[in-house]
């Protein structure tokens, strides 16, 4: 129990066995219903690499750092495609001469 008195659940694993038996859909069900929150936004690899749709293919370490770069650089967006346009910029100028889009 918290301070609030409220009984919690216990995850009675050692957490890593969870997220290897569930999907990151499912994973996140039970984080908000847990924390008693909403997640609106998620850029999850493999979703952004068919929603890319691209001929290149990329690393995962360059998709990784082009998700990272388009969380740090759009501010404030809800827009699912505004985040994969910045992944698309980001891997097409690192591909063309090895530098970030700015």
């Amino acid at each position: 129990m918290l301070d609030n008195n409220i009984p919690q659940e216990q995850d009675h694993d050692d957490g890593l066995l969870f997220f290897h038996s569930h999907s990151i859909w499912e994973a996140l069900f039970k984080l908000e219903k847990f924390y008693e929150c909403k997640i609106y936004g998620v850029l999850e690899l493999q979703e952004v690499e068919s929603n890319l749709m691209s001929e290149s293919s990329y690393s995962k370490q360059e998709m990784l750092d082009a998700i990272e770069y388009a969380y740090d650089k759009v501010d404030a967006s809800w827009e699912y495609e505004l985040y994969l346009d910045t992944i698309n910029e980001y891997l097409t100028a690192n591909k063309q001469g090895g530098q970030d889009a700015n």
